[in-house]
């Protein structure tokens, strides 16, 4: 029986030295942007010298409401209709299976979509209610504290919500050694191959069935990033009625499709035209594929 174990993580200097769901992309398809490299480095080297103004990307954002209902959002991932456990074999249909040891991503930019589909920006808090800082949720699958994501909402009907997978470009070129949590080394989000953060990170090991012929369409690894000059980050559209109350609160789980995310990540897509770092790798061009692809994907769904 052979494993493959996938490459945690490449190191950056020797990157640079080498030199129903659907959502939309701000500024068009390709991350290429300015001289068609995603996530261009933006060369800081020492916190606070990149010259980027932090007002735009403020720790603590003005709430946009002092009161509200509390929405709790449970976020699960599944893989084929199952519970997607970190940290554990999850079986395969080819008998073999699959470990996630690394699955994490940013939601920002979080709203509510009215009966006409009319947005209504809402803020991302604690389960104390106060604003999560800069505006951002990180879900990270081996922290259970990360698993919800909290929105303060006016009491209403609503047909669904929106989301940025990812930073704003405001936020996306700050240095993280500036920077408080979720948007520090410490989260794991920051981009060794070139500058800026990821916005999706993905790792697992895949232990083949015994005799098998041929491995399932499940990348290794999949980076998921933008531009620093360009913005980029992925926006996602999750429908289904959410009926807010004047009072109390609300839950409604909100599944994430791994199934639609791999499908994304493998697709049969050119991404030739996207360099990141200097040097494209498999786990980069994933990423870019799925980027790309996620107008077309299921990949996060309102439960019932």
């Amino acid at each position: 029986m052979k494993l493959h174990l996938v490459v945690l993580w490449v190191g950056t200097a020797a990157l640079l030295g080498g030199v129903g769901c659907s959502s939309d992309t701000q500024s068009g398809g390709s991350a290429g942007g300015a001289g068609g490299m995603a996530g261009m480095s933006n060369l800081a080297g020492e916190a606070g010298s990149s010259g980027l103004s932090q007002s735009a990307c403020p720790e603590n954002p003005s709430p946009l409401r002092s009161e509200g209902t509390l929405v709790s959002l449970p976020l699960r991932p599944l893989l084929a209709n199952e519970p997607f456990v970190f940290g554990q074999p999850n079986a395969l249909s080819d008998g073999g299976s699959l470990v996630p040891l690394n699955f994490r991503f940013y939601i920002s930019d979080v709203q509510l979509l009215r009966a006409d589909d009319e947005p209504l920006a809402v803020d991302v808090v604690s389960a104390a209610g106060a604003p999560e800082p800069y505006g951002v949720h990180l879900f990270n699958a081996e922290d259970a504290d990360t698993s919800t994501l909290r929105l303060l909402a006016p009491a209403g009907e609503y047909s669904g919500f929106r989301f940025s997978l990812g930073l704003k470009l405001s936020c996306n070129q700050q240095h993280p050694a500036s920077l408080s949590d979720p948007l520090t080394d410490t989260s794991q989000m920051t981009w060794p191959h070139t500058g800026g953060f990821l916005f999706l990170r993905y790792e697992a090991l895949y232990t083949p069935a015994e005799n098998a012929s041929a491995s399932p369409e499940i990348p290794p690894a999949v980076h998921m990033g933008g531009n620093i000059m360009q913005e980029l980050v992925p926006r996602v559209t999750v429908q289904g009625a959410l009926s807010v109350p004047e009072s109390g609160t609300l839950e409604r789980g909100v599944v994430v499709v791994m199934d639609e995310i791999f499908k994304g990540a493998t697709a049969n897509l050119d991404v030739s035209d996207v360099t990141v770092g200097f040097l494209n790798t498999p786990e980069t061009e994933a990423g870019e594929r799925l980027r790309r692809e996620l107008p077309t994907l299921n990949a996060f769904l309102l439960e019932p």
